[in-house]
């Protein structure tokens, strides 16, 4: 299958939006519970993805090195340790350092919740990008198994995979257009990690990791089973009590134009409801979340 090619250049020629494929774990752990388990999924990734590779190692403060086996360790060393009062994280990307090129961005916290009000809600997130090109090549099967290794690594509260649109902060409302009149099922997409999560649910995906304590607000899986009984949606229960649940055996984009109505989609948002993450502004940046994006947020449930 294809899948649209999705692109918003700026006034000066800079890729601000671009159709990708995400897979996103959020994790209210701090990073010394969760570090070791985050490394595993990370070379897992690396290496579930070959022949596609990852070239720079982000070091921080702007600065990057080529990925090479002794800049990798030492990331890990600090992941794994980083020190008194310091949250490990790590940021790896593609050669290109564009949007429609791979990106492995973990934020991990030393503390959760952190002692500002501005960031209570923070949580430690894995996000992984690939370009649309490697879900055609591999196909959905593919892509669905090496979620799956992931994610059973991870103890996420929530996470997801689909084929979206990832865009800047800035550029949300024009990369809006790419999809708004025809696409209904591509998410508006981030284009890093975002952590101001909490426990809520991050929308409605083609692949859904749910965990703690949404799971149980929702009455378990066997609770769920009973609740989406679609054809179409599938449960799969997962060790330490959490669940995946996958609508249709491929990322779908929701084409206007071939009469596609997403009720797999719709199903499940109206079920997440009072779960589902309200998009805001991170703290460091004043602007609101424009309307338009908001609305895209709930199309599910219009």
């Amino acid at each position: 299958m294809r899948y649209p090619r999705l692109r918003y250049h700026d006034k000066d020629g800079v890729l601000g939006a671009s159709d990708a494929l995400v897979m996103c774990f959020y994790l209210r752990h701090a990073n010394e519970r969760i570090a070791p388990a985050v490394i595993r999924a990370v070379e897992i990734f690396r290496e579930g993805i070959r022949p596609y590779q990852l070239a720079w190692n982000n070091t921080g403060d702007g600065q990057a090195e080529p990925l090479d086996d002794a800049s990798w360790e030492r990331t890990r060393g600090k992941t794994l340790d980083p020190g008194p009062g310091r949250s490990g994280s790590l940021m790896l990307e593609g050669k290109t350092l564009r949007m429609d090129d791979l990106l492995v961005d973990y934020r991990g916290l030393d503390v959760i919740p952190l002692p500002w009000p501005e960031r209570e809600d923070d949580v430690c997130v894995l996000y992984l990008r690939l370009p649309t090109a490697f879900l055609e090549e591999r196909g959905p099967e593919r892509v669905h198994a090496l979620a799956l290794d992931l994610a059973a690594e991870l103890p996420f509260n929530s996470g997801y995979v689909d084929f979206v649109l990832c865009s800047s902060r800035g550029d949300s409302v024009e990369a809006l257009k790419l999809i708004r009149s025809r696409y209904p099922g591509v998410h508006l997409a981030a284009s890093k990690a975002t952590m101001h999560m909490n426990t809520w649910v991050d929308g409605v995906h083609w692949m859904n990791f749910l965990g703690q304590p949404v799971l149980g607000k929702l009455g378990g899986v066997a609770s769920l089973r009973e609740r989406l009984s679609l054809p179409g949606i599938s449960l799969q229960e997962m060790s330490g009590d959490r669940v995946l649940i996958t609508l249709g055996d491929r990322p779908e984009v929701g084409d206007v134009d071939a009469g596609r109505t997403l009720q797999p989609h719709r199903a499940l948002a109206r079920l997440l409801e009072p779960h589902l993450y309200r998009r805001r502004p991170p703290f460091t940046f004043s602007k609101p979340i424009p309307e338009e994006v908001l609305r895209w947020d709930r199309r599910f449930l219009e």
